[in-house]
């Protein structure tokens, strides 16, 4: 449990930013899920392609890094909104252009633990906690 000290005047980390940032956890580890199942329909997008693996890799920091921001009290609803967008516009090509697999369900709960992090940011308790870091 993460509790910041009430010293200085400030509050204890909501759960809600607790339970946001275990869905982006979640929906990184969903990635990895589908990356992985795609390997087997697809050759091309497996871990053995250097490329796939290094933008996993990528993506991985970059989730660690929101959850860093969301830690700290940055206000990271942009960025959830704009890599939500993208993942859907993904999702349906991908859909599109090979169909449903599993792989597209994972997909799918990605982009779900995205848009459950962004409600659970904008919870009336979350603001709350939003507004006494921006007093301080």
């Amino acid at each position: 449990m993460v509790v910041i000290s009430q010293q200085r005047g400030e509050t204890a980390l909501p759960s809600d930013i607790k339970k946001a940032a275990l869905a982006l956890a979640l929906s990184c580890i969903s990635t990895l899920i589908a990356v992985y199942f795609d390997g087997f329909e697809i050759d091309r997008l497996s871990f053995d392609n250097p490329f796939v693996l290094g933008m996993n890799i990528i993506w991985t920091f970059v989730i660690a890094w929101l959850i860093w921001d969301l830690y700290k009290g940055k206000d990271i609803k942009l960025t959830l909104v704009l890599v939500s967008a993208v993942m859907l516009v993904s999702l349906i090509y991908d859909y599109i252009d090979l169909g449903l697999g599993i792989a597209q369900v994972f997909y799918a709960i990605e982009l779900l633990m995205f848009c459950l992090a962004f409600l659970l940011i904008n919870s009336k308790e979350s603001r709350a906690w939003y507004s006494s870091k921006v007093d301080l």
